[in-house]
């Protein structure tokens, strides 16, 4: 089961310009992304909702009251220090990397959010520090790694919302905006970094979303940055949780039973995966269970499988996936050792098209 994707994928534009700060062409920013967006082949697929002067409160109370999939900031940041929001007065308040990151969290969360916030964009200077916290629970995030000129700024934002607009993925229109800025001929590309460090959501042949966030675990846009696959599997429970729900079902019963949990303590396969995932980590957390660490073990054996000495071979597992008469996925093999390497079989539905 992939996690729900937004039909209409909503993207909130927030704006601060503190009066003590220099003045920004943010106006222009907005004008034209929307501009781009009122152009482009799937411009009836998007919201694009704009706050402008925003203070911290004002955060929270858009973030609530929209729900966005996409969040973009647009103002100034002073590294380790923070993004510069406005106080009461007009004036620069700074909000860290941290506070920021527990903010969006909330907001990442499917349990919560059915349609969660999966890409933030912080066009502003030396935003990559924040940009590295909020990656942590966003699976698609982009910051700024130094100064960026204003008019950089503005074209790379005009880019990667052309591109999302015409149907691209998250990690395309990154590409495309960074190549946005060097055809004006500034020094200026390698200033924006993506980072992917978990599982953004995955469409279903079903989803109705123009946006495809992307092509699986542990993407980056930048080559130099690729880690190891098994380095893709999250570290912490609550991206556990969410990796889970969005793997497909075929997976994540090959998980199951390569932990092999004692009987009663998961709901059968016919059972909503939304179901078993919290029951599968009640386990693996319980004084029985064999705890995280062997989840991502297993996560890592079956989305990453190594190469195989052949069906017989030493250490080796024949496991095949079939299908019962009530739709839901059957596994069967001759083994049931956790960290063992194995060969797999699997056996279509060929009916309905479906894998």
């Amino acid at each position: 089961m992939s996690l729900p994707i937004a039909a209409m994928p909503k993207i909130l534009f927030l704006a601060a310009n503190p009066k003590n700060t220099t003045r920004l062409r943010l106006d222009e920013e907005l004008r034209d992304i929307k501009e781009g967006l009122r152009r482009a082949q799937q411009r009836d697929k998007f919201t694009l909702i704009s706050h402008e002067a925003v203070r911290s409160r004002d955060i929270q109370r858009a973030m609530l009251d929209e729900m966005p999939q996409i969040v973009h900031f647009s103002g100034h940041g002073d590294g380790e220090a923070g993004l510069a929001f406005e106080d009461e007065t007009g004036h620069a308040k700074l909000i860290d990397g941290n506070a920021l990151a527990d903010l969006f969290a909330l907001f990442a969360d499917p349990t919560e959010f059915p349609e969660p916030l999966t890409c933030v964009v912080l066009n502003g200077c030396y935003s990559e520090v924040q940009a590295n916290a909020i990656a942590d629970y966003v699976p698609y995030v982009i910051g700024m790694t130094q100064a960026i000129p204003d008019r950089a700024a503005i074209e790379f934002a005009v880019g990667f919302y052309d591109a999302l607009g015409a149907g691209r993925s998250v990690p395309f229109a990154f590409k495309l905006a960074c190549n946005a800025i060097a055809r004006t001929g500034q020094p200026a590309a390698e200033i924006p970094t993506l980072l992917n460090k978990i599982q953004p959501p995955t469409p279903t042949s079903s989803s109705t979303s123009p946006l495809p966030w992307g092509e699986g675990p542990g993407v980056r846009a930048n080559p130099a940055e690729e880690e190891s696959r098994t380095n893709a599997i999250p570290q912490g429970r609550t991206q556990l949780y969410q990796f889970l729900l969005r793997i497909p079902p075929a997976q994540f019963e090959m998980v199951i039973f390569d932990l092999n949990p004692p009987k009663g303590n998961i709901s059968p396969g016919s059972a909503p995966q939304g179901q078993r995932v919290p029951e599968l980590l009640e386990w693996l957390d319980s004084p029985i269970g064999p705890g995280l660490e062997a989840l991502r073990t297993s996560l890592t054996n079956v989305l990453y499988p190594q190469a195989q000495p052949g069906p017989t071979g030493a250490g080796s597992r024949n496991i095949s996936i079939g299908t019962s008469a009530d739709g839901s996925a059957v596994i069967s093999g001759d083994g049931n050792q956790v960290n063992q390497s194995y060969t797999i079989n699997i056996q279509r539905d060929r009916g309905d098209g479906r894998g």
